[in-house]
This record gives C-alpha cells, sequence and structure tokens, in this order.
C-alpha cells in the first residue's frame, strides 16, 4: 500500500464515520456521545501497514475499536470505564476489558492512563494479550504485552510534542523497546501527527497520523 492510497482511503473513512456520529449524537440531548476516529500509516523501508481505531464516549462509558493495532489482520473491541479528577493535576483513568478477533483471536484486560499538569501531560496504553490461538508452544509467542507512552509539551494550543515508546508484537519485537520522537498539528476538529522511531534490531520506522473527533 503506498502514501497515495492513505490519501484516498481517510477521506472516505471519515466521512462515513461522520454521518454516522452526527445520527447518533442527535438522538441524545440530555448526554450526547462523543466519538473519534483515527488511521495510521506505519512506513519504513522494507514494510508498511495501516492501523485504525475509534471510540465512542457516553458520560464514564468508554467503547473502543481497533484494527490492525495488536497485530496484522486483527480486529479488536474493548468496553471500559473512565475515572477523572484532580485540580491542578488532573488524571484520566480507563480500565478496560477487549476481544480479539482475526489473527490473533483472544481476550485482553487493557488501562489508558492520561495525566496532564499545565502544559505538559503523560499517555500511556497499555495491555496485555491473552492469546487463544495455541498455534506454538512458547507462552511468549502466544501471551504479551503491550505498551504505548507519550510523554509531551504543548507550547500553543495546536501543537503537541515530545518522546514516545512503544513495545510492539507487529513488528516481531516481542518484549523490545521502540524509542522515537514525535509531534501533533490540531486544527478544527482534525488532528495530524508525525512519529519517528529508533529501532535498532529491524531499522527505523515511521508513522502517519490522522484522527477527527466528533463532539
Amino acid at each position: 500500500m503506498t502514501m497515495r492510497k492513505f490519501i484516498t482511503l481517510m477521506p472516505l473513512f471519515l466521512s462515513s464515520y461522520a454521518l454516522f456520529a452526527q445520527n447518533v449524537t442527535a438522538d441524545s440531548s440530555t448526554a450526547p456521545w462523543q466519538f473519534s476516529v483515527s488511521q495510521y500509516y506505519y512506513f519504513d523501508s522494507y514494510d508498511n501497514a495501516f492501523m485504525f481505531t475509534g471510540y465512542a464516549e457516553h458520560k464514564q462509558l468508554h467503547l473502543e475499536a481497533r484494527y490492525n493495532y495488536e497485530d496484522r489482520n486483527t480486529l479488536s473491541v474493548f468496553a471500559g470505564w473512565a475515572f477523572e479528577g484532580g485540580k491542578k493535576i488532573q488524571f484520566n483513568i480507563k480500565p478496560m476489558m477487549g476481544i480479539l478477533a482475526g489473527n490473533t483471536k483472544g481476550f485482553a484486560p487493557a488501562l489508558e492512563t492520561q495525566i496532564t499538569y499545565k502544559i505538559f501531560d503523560f499517555y500511556a496504553e497499555s495491555e496485555y494479550v491473552i492469546n487463544v490461538n495455541g498455534t506454538n508452544e512458547k507462552e511468549n509467542d502466544n501471551n504479551y504485552f503491550y505498551a504505548w507512552r507519550e510523554l509531551a509539551i504543548t507550547p500553543i494550543p495546536c501543537l503537541r510534542t515530545g518522546i514516545t515508546g512503544q513495545t510492539t508484537h507487529l513488528w516481531n519485537a516481542k518484549t523490545s523497546v521502540q524509542r522515537g520522537v514525535f509531534a501533533e498539528y490540531s486544527f478544527w476538529k482534525l488532528t495530524t501527527g508525525f512519529y519517528y522511531f529508533i529501532h535498532s534490531a529491524s531499522g527505523n520506522f515511521a508513522i502517519i497520523s490522522l484522527s477527527m473527533d466528533f463532539n
């Protein structure tokens, strides 16, 4: 898949999701739902891949769907509950439980955490995938831990930048940690981002993201 396909598919993806979100929001006047959808394009000199995520929130209820996130050709669906609070230091914590289907089948307890202090914030996603495929004798090849972390600063309202790191199964890294830098730019309801990771084992790679919020 090429960057041209990424640019072609994204407007179709966002427009169809926008119609769905507007219809649902109109039916809930007292406590409207909130929606967000994102598309990521991974690429390096050897490979490339798309990833899709989307979530819906209603009060403290959090619903989330992902594709190509835990593994290639894998769909995951999560449900969780949000706990938030704080004054000077604000926090938002979402414990979740998910189901995976596709190339990887199983269950995944997960946690999303965001801590904000003035213009600084820390964001983390973590999950433990219980793989029920049972195709490999080694336990570490069936069950694995995944984490994504961001430590960022927002010097102006439209710009967020910082350092990031992840432990991922998609790149056959298993327990290795990949570190990098990122920058996000927001305008209207859109946010675009660029991530660059340094991974000595399989080479460096980058991620381009585009997300849209529906409030």
